[in-house]
């Protein structure tokens, strides 16, 4: 069985990474301020977001904000014991110069550094809301039996009381999830009309009072519209990108949602704003198309249109599009992530499938040949605690990497390679198991393929190219692909194909199908890693007679750790 060498790194490389196991780590206690309501023509209240040290040395820390933003200052305060935890904190102190801002909801990113640290750069969203956050009215279409959720944030509570024309209690104003000390305070006026409700306009109003802020004492009139039709709903009210000056065209995704009855259908898209900006409509959404080609560094404005049949008509997605100078790639903190929920902030396992997040990776889109792996594509190079990793592909804002298997239980440093310009470095957590079964990005539906005909266990009315799509029944064989699963036997290298006759899982775990709770337990009949795949995972399973049938939840579970659910079509 072939191996992937490790890459040699010159020692002045190794002693850089031997000198990060004592580097300090940031942490912010919040990534996010506001949204702050602030009278229109008058200044906001200072706002101070504390930042600690959970690594060794010391921060020296620097705050930096789009030369744009003029109503936000940002500055570093003294050290001085946490408000919200044991030892230090260093106080970042904002500034709302907000008195020449219009009416309307302002937002800025303040990104926090130190070149030095662990899992810097971090960045803090502040927003201030100019005025009254409280829409003047609200106008919704919405289906029999249904709801819809017009939401918003004060500085703090308020008392209601909501009326309608009709006499049906329809309408109200609900206080989300919150705390004694949760700021600012969320709230939604909420629509729900009864399901026998029958077609038609209703009207109604939220009066609310109470409230410090005295624009925000007012009477909110609501108009619903009861509609058995298609209504359209973007995945994204807003879609914010930024691209460096040479980098290739980035796609987005914008999926859209039928939040009514009947089928929807997307007719048609365009754009306006520039040739900058293109889209399409595909089978799992609008794809939004981003080229910065030979655009100087600024801030570009665009606008997505989608035409379908809903009752809503034509919706629009703003485009806000930032070219920046091409400088050193970097990774987003916390943005090594498993590949299959790319969920922020969990561990990885040993021999995972790890995805990394950020932007300036590399200048092409470079894919990796099947195993053994390169250790490095293009130039772009994966570092894990020093040592170079195979890689399975390389993009612009990700690139997918194996941890190696032998890798140290705990911390993991990662770093990325490109041109010769060093990133900078995050950490991730290593643990033994850490399973995470795929997505197919359709509803969460997972990476399952039926034996008996290679179709995907899905509802039938789900279109996917290439695939067959239908239920599952009793007595089919299901194939599970997962990551992360653990140790096998025999121990498969870094980056190596998985051998056929297969490595096998050293604990075989139990498939959960239907929930844990009321749900079939089902032992695989095989467990290990995909053979000629590295680091991919599959699980064999017949399904029995006595599972739930419709869409039901499926996972795998050791006696110590269980994987995400993911849901299939049985019937």
């Amino acid at each position: 069985m072939r191996s992937v060498k490790a890459l040699r790194l010159p020692a002045v490389l190794l002693c850089f990474f031997s000198s990060l196991t004592a580097a300090p780590k940031l942490r912010l206690v919040t990534t996010t301020v506001g949204p702050i309501t602030v009278a229109t023509g008058g200044n906001g209240p200072a706002q101070t977001v504390e930042a600690y040290n959970a690594g060794d040395g010391a921060l020296s820390l620097s705050l930096s904000v789009a030369s744009s933003v003029t109503w936000l200052g940002a500055s570093v305060g003294t050290p001085r014991a946490c408000s919200t935890r044991a030892g230090n904190c260093i106080p970042l102190q904002f500034a709302l110069n907000t008195a020449a801002l219009s009416a309307g909801s302002q937002t800025a990113i303040v990104t926090v550094n130190d070149p030095n640290a662990i899992d810097a750069p971090q960045t803090i969203t502040v927003t201030v809301q100019i005025g009254s956050g409280i829409p003047n009215s609200v106008d919704v279409y919405v289906a029999p039996g249904s709801t819809r959720d017009t939401r918003f944030a004060t500085n703090g509570s308020l008392n209601s009381q909501a009326t309608t024309q009709d006499g049906t209690r329809w309408l109200s104003l609900v206080l989300d999830g919150t705390g004694s000390f949760r700021f600012p305070v969320p709230y939604r006026i909420h629509v729900a009309p009864p399901a026998g409700m029958a077609e038609g306009t209703f009207t109604g109003s939220v009066t609310i009072t109470g409230s410090s802020f005295a624009g925000d004492n007012k009477t909110v009139p609501v108009t619903m519209r009861v509609t058995t039709q298609p209504i359209i709903q973007a995945s994204t009210d807003r879609l914010r990108v930024r691209v460096a000056q040479g980098a290739p065209p980035l796609a987005s995704l914008v999926s859209v949602t039928n939040l009514g009855q009947g089928t929807l259908a997307v007719q048609s898209v365009s754009t306006s704003g520039g040739a900058w900006l293109t889209a399409a409509n595909s089978v799992i959404g609008v794809l939004v198309t981003v080229d910065p080609g030979t655009m100087a560094v600024g801030t570009y404005s665009g606008s997505v249109s989608i035409v379908s049949n809903a009752v809503n008509g034509t919706i629009a997605v703003p485009v806000d599009f930032e070219v920046i100078a091409k400088s050193g790639p970097v990774i987003r903190y916390q943005g090594a992530v498993n590949n299959g929920t790319f969920a922020p902030g969990e561990p990885v396992a040993r021999g995972d499938v790890v995805a990394l997040m950020g932007e300036q990776f590399a200048f092409s889109s470079n894919a990796g040949h099947a195993p053994p792996l390169d250790t490095q594509i293009g130039t772009t190079t994966v570092l894990v605690n020093g040592n170079a990793a195979p890689m399975y592909y390389s993009l612009y804002q990700q690139i997918a990497f194996q941890m190696p298997v032998d890798a140290p239980i705990g911390t993991a440093l990662v770093q990325v390679q490109r041109d010769g310009i060093n990133s900078n470095t995050v950490s991730v957590d290593v643990v033994d198991r850490a399973p995470r079964i795929g997505m197919l990005n359709i509803g969460n539906f997972g990476t399952i393929v039926n034996a008996r005909d290679n179709s995907l266990p899905l509802p039938s009315s789900y279109q996917i190219p290439g695939f067959a799509t239908h239920p599952a029944q009793s007595g089919d064989v299901l194939t599970i692909y997962a990551i992360g699963l653990g140790p096998t036997n025999p121990v498969v290298a870094t980056g190596a194909p998985a051998p056929f006759p297969a490595a096998t899982l050293t604990v075989t775990p139990v498939i959960n199908v239907g929930g844990s709770i009321g749900g079939t337990a089902v032992t695989p009949f095989f467990a290990g890693l995909s053979p000629t795949y590295a680091g991919l995972y599959q699980l064999n399973l017949t399904i029995p007679d006595n599972v739930p049938k419709g869409i039901v939840e499926l996972s795998i579970a050791w006696s110590d750790v269980a994987s995400n659910s993911v849901e299939i079509a049985i019937q």
